[in-house]
């Protein structure tokens, strides 16, 4: 999997990659013809890939002619989305463009426009989103991975988490909102709402956080309707009566959580999760500051690339207090594309699982795996995927 899908192609003929700022969909894919708000702004800002390597992309100005309804269109200029009708931007290509070796084709991406009748809104659960996206498969996929968009979020006192916000139609599809128009709100106690400011540095996160026996409501002002986002409830982390590892997997593991609920099976979040290794070798790094330590990157950097196809085998833990749960993995590890330039150096955040005293390793744990060629960007392609997710803003946005 090559860091390019990380910022990839999103034109209907997969050529470009077009950002919409301010608006915004999701912050983990935009495709062309998304649905937003009526009255939205959207500033079309295109690139094209500099290299299958490379997740920065060049302006299309010197290799397309760009239109709106035959109306030639300057690359990153706005559009306001005041009519119900949507809008499509058409690049046809120049035979003068600079770009060395470009099979240039003309291109296109379109906008439509929905009343923000009947709409609501809701946190954003990206990591999830980015697995599936980006990744081949997952361990499993539990019906609360994800919770409905009516279900209280239950959230451990004084752990700020970071989520997008969604705003979306009845059927839980995703439309699109202008970020400069909007306003996240948060009421706590019954007091005055106040405005809720993105995380520093992430452009696309607002920070979740309650004290002890604090509920908070957070609500979405946009397009002249306040549209309900979440009901947050202080849970002690006490509350917690089991939990469940899901990984996910390109051609390697990339990322685990652990799903932790209370005895009524409703997910908490923000418990202080502890990863380890019954057996195997591989990296455990934690993802961001605003990430819960459910959640961990895994890497398999801990052993040198093998000359041939080698089957390779981890059993991770994940363990709150008493709790614990255990997961075994696999994976087919292949030789590098490129000839490595120097000795191996394993990971510093490796570690190596020794495995219970008298245990066979095995137990009556069971086996998920995942096999497939060993790209080696694949084991840190999710965090490459998150990376962009929380910088393409500011990277993105034009200057005008």
């Amino acid at each position: 999997m090559a860091v390019i899908g990380c910022t990839g192609a999103n034109s209907e003929e997969g050529q470009m990659h077009v950002s919409l700022s301010p608006l915004f969909y999701s912050a983990v894919d935009q495709p062309s013809g998304l649905r937003a708000l009526q009255g939205s702004t959207v500033c079309f800002d295109a690139g094209l890939p500099d290299s299958p390597e490379d997740s920065w992309f060049e302006g299309v100005e010197g290799c397309f002619d760009m239109e709106i309804a035959g109306v030639p269109f300057v690359d990153a200029d706005c559009v306001t989305l005041d009519g119900p009708s949507g809008v499509q931007v058409d690049y046809t290509p120049r035979t003068d463009c600079a770009v060395e070796e470009a099979e240039l084709f003309p291109d296109r991406f379109r906008v439509e426009v929905v009343p923000v009748d009947g709409l609501r809104a809701r946190l954003e659960w990206h990591l999830e989103h980015l697995a599936e996206h980006f990744g081949e498969r997952l361990s499993s996929r539990p019906a609360d991975l994800i919770p409905g968009a009516d279900e209280p979020l239950r959230l451990v006192p004084g752990f700020t988490v970071g989520f997008p916000v969604n705003v979306i139609d009845a059927a839980g599809e995703r439309v699109g909102w202008d970020m400069s128009q909007g306003r996240v709100l948060e009421t706590k106690g019954g007091g005055p709402a106040r405005t809720l400011a993105l995380i520093e540095d992430t452009d696309v996160l607002w920070p979740v956080r309650v004290g002890p026996g604090e509920t908070s409501t957070i609500t979405l002002e946009v397009a002249g309707a306040a549209l309900p986002v979440a009901t947050v409830v202080a849970t002690p982390v006490e509350q917690a009566a089991s939990l469940e590892i899901v990984a996910a997997f390109a051609d390697a593991p990339l990322g685990a959580r652990a799903i932790v609920r209370d005895v009524e099976g409703r997910v908490i979040v923000g418990a202080p999760v502890e990863w380890s290794l019954v057996e195997g070798e591989l990296a455990f790094q934690p993802i961001s500051e605003f990430t819960p330590p459910e959640y961990t990157m895994i890497d398999d950097d801990c052993v040198p690339p093998p000359t041939a196809p080698e089957s390779r085998r981890a059993v991770l833990r994940a363990q709150l207090g008493a709790l614990s749960d255990e997961l075994e993995i696999e994976w087919t590890a292949t030789p590098p594309e490129a000839t490595p330039e120097g000795p191996f150096k394993p990971d510093p955040a490796c570690q190596r699982g020794t495995g219970p005293a008298g245990d066979d390793g095995l137990g009556d744990r069971g086996c998920n795996c995942a096999t497939g060629p060993q790209d080696g960007r694949a084991a840190w392609a999710w965090l490459a995927a998150l990376t962009w997710m929380l910088d393409w803003r500011r990277r993105t946005t034009p200057t005008r």
